[in-house]
């Protein structure tokens, strides 16, 4: 069976409208529903006891008649939950309570950011917000990746979009750790144009499953395509899978290198798991070399303008910081650093 996120149609967007506030959860006061899918519903509320605005999410009523699956759907949650609390990065969305509701629902209290997700954003990034934002996912992924956590459904409507262009990963609804077995025989989770040729297939999966997704990413904020576009669902897959993604026209004119742009996504994008680059930070380091005039390109020193810049893991001051290739008298010359701003939520 496979079992895919597509992204929100339009009936789904007018159930977002329509869907009643659920029944009691004691500790918060249930404003409006913010997003739903086929699993869960995502409301805004207010923390009575701490005076902030949260992101509730809990399971759709509907799914406990189901019988025998109910408890798959449980399952899931409480996996989301585990593997949600033991991250802690500024660029993932951070989980504050999980519970109960007054008719037995579980539910997860997490940060609520009121802006846009990338994939609603009705305005053209530039190209040094674009390179901005992807630094940031970089940094969360590698973080995850270190936990020993996978998403596995990287794209642009899991990625919120709030003041400074701070970048924040929501929904690790079908997230895995690592050397464990937790989905279910002959089920493949994912969103169709984002998956991995793995994803597809149905083979293992590694940390450079969501490179690729990551850089499916990039290609289409960067081009404004897609890599492998598809008339329908099954066309998509097979491109993903048996293809090269396509060379969008016009990348010199946006100010692109059209021969490091086929190097990285070549690499990026390769079949092979093996072929991708090993970390998210480094196929970012390889992009800045895409757009010489974007800020994070800015920074190379004189004389290297061949050798990208390396990120740092994010500080707990908020702070993501670049540093040149090492050196043997200098091995992390920092370059800049760029602090986000802190917006409070409605």
């Amino acid at each position: 069976m496979h079992e895919f996120a597509p992204e929100a149609s339009d009936s789904e967007t007018r159930d977002r409208a329509t869907l009643p506030p659920t029944t009691g959860i004691r500790r918060y006061i249930i404003e409006k529903v913010v997003g739903a899918g086929a699993m869960g519903i995502v409301y805004k509320a207010q923390d009575r006891v701490l005076g902030r605005t949260v992101a509730i999410k809990t399971i759709r009523k509907e799914l406990i008649s189901k019988g025998s699956d109910y408890a798959g759907y449980l399952e899931r949650f409480f996996q989301e939950a585990r593997i949600f609390g033991s991250l802690a990065h500024p660029n993932i969305v951070a989980l504050y309570d999980i519970g109960e509701t007054d008719e037995g629902l579980p539910f997860l209290a997490m940060e609520y950011i009121p802006d846009v997700s990338l994939g609603e954003l009705d305005r053209r990034l530039s190209l040094d917000q674009v390179m901005w934002l992807l630094a940031q996912l970089a940094s969360a992924i590698d973080y995850a990746h270190s936990r020993d956590v996978l998403h596995r459904d990287i794209k642009p409507s899991n990625i919120l979009l709030s003041e400074g262009d701070e970048a924040k990963i929501v929904d690790f609804g079908v997230a895995k750790l690592l050397g464990t077995e937790f989905t279910r025989s002959q089920t493949r989770f994912g969103t169709p144009g984002y998956m991995s040729p793995e994803q597809v297939l149905g083979k293992d999966l590694t940390r450079r499953t969501d490179l690729f997704s990551l850089a499916v990413v990039a290609f289409e904020l960067l081009s404004g395509r897609k890599p492998f576009p598809g008339e329908d669902v099954h066309a998509v897959l097979y491109k993903i899978v048996h293809t090269d993604p396509i060379l969008p026209s016009g990348l010199e004119a946006t100010g692109l290198s059209e021969t490091k742009w086929k190097e990285v996504f070549a690499r990026a994008l390769a079949k092979e798991p093996k072929r991708r680059y090993p970390s998210a930070s480094e196929l970012v380091s390889e992009l800045v070399e895409l757009c010489p005039g974007s800020w994070l390109g800015g920074l190379l020193s004189e004389g290297s303008a061949a050798t990208a810049p390396k990120i740092s893991q994010r500080e707990a001051n908020g702070t993501l910081t670049l540093y040149a290739p090492g050196s043997p008298r200098s091995p992390r010359a920092k370059l800049a650093d760029r602090t986000l701003k802190s917006k409070t939520t409605d």
